[in-house]
């Protein structure tokens, strides 16, 4: 049986509120409840992966150290393991995936604590909490996707849960920002986009 992902018709989640970049959760426009509200499942595959009238919301979680400023980063790996070859090889701190019909009656949330569950090794998972939305119209992933960014606050130091990651490590801010301006790191932008906001939240948090 071929598996389903959750989408929104672009004309709905844009409707008068269409961006560019990030977007706070504390804003004017209410994706969460628009997104709740007009949601439905469309199979996955070639057709979807290159439909931008239908955008898939993908929960996009970066695990975070508050006491060290550490941050969780990691490469997607460059084999079939990785089913999403436009994303193959790429450095990114997203944690996440599509939402599927399994996640029910709180898609959203529920996505993201089974993609945690997934993708990283922990002895406790942490309740992610939203910061804000990521849209980026530049690249064929991003036609398509939207991006709900949370952020999830642990003191573990987690491992890769499965081989769609060829390695990962916690990294001080220093550290993050020095792997994104090096040219020969390629950098997922999604990752890129709300990176300044992920650093703004660490910073400003005791």
């Amino acid at each position: 049986m071929s598996k389903e992902a959750l989408v929104v018709e672009r004309n709905v989640l844009f409707k008068n509120n269409y961006f560019r970049g990030f977007v706070p959760l504390a804003s004017n426009t209410d994706y969460i409840n628009i997104i709740l509200a007009n949601y439905k499942y469309h199979q996955r595959g070639d057709q979807l992966e290159n439909n931008p009238n239908l955008q898939q919301i993908i929960p996009y979680v970066w695990l975070v150290n508050q006491k060290t400023k550490q941050i969780f980063v990691y490469k997607r790996a460059n084999n079939p393991n990785y089913t999403e070859k436009r994303l193959r090889n790429k450095i990114s701190c997203g944690l996440g995936g599509h939402i599927d019909k399994a996640d029910a009656k709180n898609p959203i949330m529920n996505a993201m604590a089974r993609e945690l569950k997934e993708e990283v090794k922990m002895s406790h998972y942490p309740k992610p909490k939203i910061l804000g939305f990521i849209n980026e119209d530049e690249t064929e992933v991003g036609k398509v996707h939207f991006g709900i960014c949370a952020i999830a606050e642990t003191t573990e130091n987690a491992k890769k849960g499965d081989d769609e990651m060829s390695q990962c490590k916690m990294c001080s801010i220093k550290e993050v920002e020095s792997l994104f301006s090096d040219p020969e790191n390629d950098v997922e932008s999604w990752t890129q986009i709300s990176w300044p906001f992920v650093k703004n939240y660490l910073e400003s948090r005791n």
